[in-house]
């Protein structure tokens, strides 16, 4: 590995704040890439640059078995991460709540559901992941709406009184004002939430019938597939299944009451690492658009890196399929 900077095992351990048994697990495990060198471990930097922290995949058989069935995940992992961090490592924009603080803070967000997909879909749990897939969906489409209609994100921000203010009067239904104040605590009172929903309700007032009064916006602009529509590639080719078919699995409903009806345990495994699979390819691959948006909106000249992990990314996912085609 001539020209590559190699790290013992401690100095990895103290790099990701870890014992060094943690490192000669993940070595073991395949979750963190090595080489021995005379017999002792040896592990290139760039392999532990990614880390915002130690992010453990957890010890399961399930883990283990993932990793064999994708041989080629960690290196695509690691570039993927490498690149978030050169991408959100860095200072908050501001001012604070201004247009690109939100911005970021949204892509962040994406961010944090893609290692909680992550960590998911590894241990086979494909339908937590393919639930938390819809949420990371409509944050990077809005994302990129945003970034494409920048005007866009002072209402996107503005909303948030509107979206409270539901939430308050849903809980009122079974909760008394007293127990929301003491639950919410200051800042978010009953009283202030209904003040911060009056200076913003008339620039989201539906038109109704003449005889009933304006009810609140459901949406703070468009609609998800409007905004879809607009924004286009990749995002397009993944709304049926990471948006759409995804509301079957949260909400209470029929398909989520059945489905693992009358199939074998065999059967229902393999549906699930199906299922976790998409998920976790998908995500990554929107954590990658994610990032394109940051790139077109903070010019960090990222291009050349997006477009080789997103290449990385699609290798990894094109040979699960192609071992799926197989079977």
């Amino acid at each position: 590995m001539e020209g590559v900077t190699l790290l013992t095992v401690e100095e990895a351990a103290h790099q990701l704040r870890v014992s060094p048994d943690t490192i000669r697990r993940f070595l073991r495990a395949k979750k963190l890439r090595g080489v021995r060198v005379g017999g002792q471990w040896r592990i290139p930097k760039d392999a532990v640059q990614w880390v915002f922290g130690p992010f453990e995949f957890g010890e399961t058989v399930e883990s283990e078995a993932f990793f064999d069935r994708h041989p080629h995940f960690l290196s695509a992992f690691e570039r993927l991460m490498f690149l978030v961090n050169k991408c959100f490592g860095r200072p908050l924009p501001k001012p604070y709540y201004g247009p690109e603080y939100i911005l970021f803070s949204l892509g962040e967000s994406c961010r944090e559901d893609f290692l909680e997909i992550l960590f998911l879909s590894v241990n086979a749990h494909g339908c937590g992941a393919s639930k938390l897939l819809r949420g990371l969906y409509e944050r990077a489409v809005a994302l990129a709406y945003m970034v494409k209609e920048p005007a866009k994100t002072g209402r996107f921000a503005k909303f948030a009184a509107v979206q409270e203010h539901k939430a308050l009067n849903e809980a009122l239904k079974i909760s008394t004002e007293q127990e929301w104040d003491a639950a919410m605590g200051p800042g978010n009172t009953a009283a202030e939430i209904r003040s911060r929903f009056d200076a913003v309700k008339a620039e989201f007032g539906q038109t109704g019938k003449k005889s009933k009064p304006k009810r609140p916006a459901i949406t703070w602009d468009l609609d998800v597939a409007s905004m879809v529509r607009k924004v286009g590639a990749p995002f397009d080719m993944y709304y049926l299944v990471a948006y759409t078919a995804a509301n079957f699995e949260i909400h209470a409903t029929l398909a989520s009451a059945m489905r693992e009806d009358n199939k074998d345990k065999n059967t229902r495994r393999a549906q699930r690492l199906r299922q976790a699979d998409f998920a976790l390819f998908c995500s990554a691959m929107l954590l990658v658009e994610v990032i394109r948006s940051q790139n077109t909106l903070f010019a960090l000249n990222l291009d050349r890196e997006l477009h080789a992990t997103e290449d990385a990314v699609a290798r990894v996912w094109k040979e699960a399929i192609d071992v799926q085609a197989a079977k």
